[in-house]
């Protein structure tokens, strides 16, 4: 996935919570506490409408140019959601769609966290040309995971694609240097998928709420734990070259440039890391090299701001799916000492 914060309208389309000196990115637009949705949309950039058209087909090149104004042709049964602002195509759908407006979506994500007074709604925004829209709860309660203060939130992701589907996801930071991590991957209760036509239910919502801070507690018991299963440098290093798929017994002249330079930078994450106090020799220090080299030292091609794009890859991309692969190969390390929802 190359998706990209919506830069539509010559503008970087989120709204925060607090001072952009606190977002690593430092892009959108900053919010205080008691503003009003209309107003989140509006600083957030979600103030448009999906609009379902028709879907049309442009038939192009010479062997059509006997048609004249008849190659193009409505497709039946189909339609496009455009912006009513740009009229940007956002997703190709069938008749029977019916598309949710973004400002729509974060009343609802609003209305949803407003049940649990433990989350309150800190970012809100849009990815690539406004496909995606997500937004994100921060978690009031403190969370100290193997010695280091984390921040949890709740993430909520939407598409104009025909899914119809809402996702709603924890996610962690480690506050020492905005390491991110999809709570998820370590346990599947952090995970809630709701129709955009099932009706508002209260006590359901509150169920689900409950689940993902189950998802949080879950994450600090393996963290905890991985703070506690050693893993030596040489253990480590052999990781970190599974992870990058380099055999272990490979010598430098039989890696490509690239992999070699990731193992390298992937070494030089544990070493700031460590600085930074995590226990070394250590799964957990191992993981946090993970993070740290994604959300922060990976170089992302493309023509975005490298903030920008390391951020959205972090959260949705490439990175995020690095992140995963890591879990799953340090998981096995301590399934003896946390119970695990798989």
């Amino acid at each position: 996935m190359t998706a990209n914060i919506d830069m539509s309208n010559n503008r970087a389309n989120i709204a925060f919570l607090g001072s952009r000196r606190d977002i690593w990115h430092r892009l959108g637009q900053e919010m205080i506490t008691g503003m009003s949705i209309d107003e989140w949309a509006k600083a957030a950039g979600l103030n448009w409408s999906a609009v379902k058209v028709p879907a049309i087909a442009a038939l192009e090149g010479a062997q059509f140019d006997h048609l004249g104004t008849d190659r193009f042709r409505k497709v039946d049964d189909r339609k496009h959601i455009v912006r009513s602002d740009n009229g940007y195509p956002l997703g190709y759908v069938s008749d029977r769609y019916q598309p949710v407006q973004p400002r729509d979506i974060l009343e609802w994500f609003e209305r949803y966290i407003a049940v649990d007074d433990r989350f309150q709604l800190d970012v809100a925004g849009s990815l690539k040309q406004g496909e995606i829209i997500w937004a994100t709860a921060l978690y009031r309660d403190p969370l100290d995971i193997a010695g280091d203060k984390h921040v949890a939130r709740v993430l909520m992701t939407t598409t104009f694609d025909g899914s119809g589907a809402t996702v709603n996801q924890g996610t962690m930071t480690r506050t020492v240097c905005n390491n991110t991590l999809d709570v998820s991957l370590a346990d599947k209760r952090a995970v809630v998928r709701t129709r955009h036509n099932t009706k508002f239910d209260a006590a359901r919502v509150g169920s689900e709420l409950a689940k993902l801070a189950q998802g949080f507690s879950c994450y600090k018991q393996i963290g905890d734990a991985l703070a506690q299963a050693e893993m030596p440098r040489q253990e480590t290093a052999d990781f970190f070259k599974t992870l990058l798929e380099i055999p272990l017994a490979a010598k430098p002249d039989d890696i490509s440039g690239r992999k070699l330079n990731q193992y390298h930078a992937l070494s030089n994450a544990y070493g700031t890391t460590v600085r930074e106090g995590t226990k070394p020799d250590t799964a957990w220090a191992a993981l946090n090299a993970i993070t740290r080299y994604v959300d922060h030292d990976r170089t992302t091609r493309g023509d975005a701001s490298a903030e920008e794009k390391q951020f959205t890859s972090a959260q949705f991309g490439t990175g995020a799916a690095l992140k995963g692969k890591a879990m799953e190969l340090l998981l096995p390390r301590i399934k003896d000492r946390v119970l695990i929802d798989a």
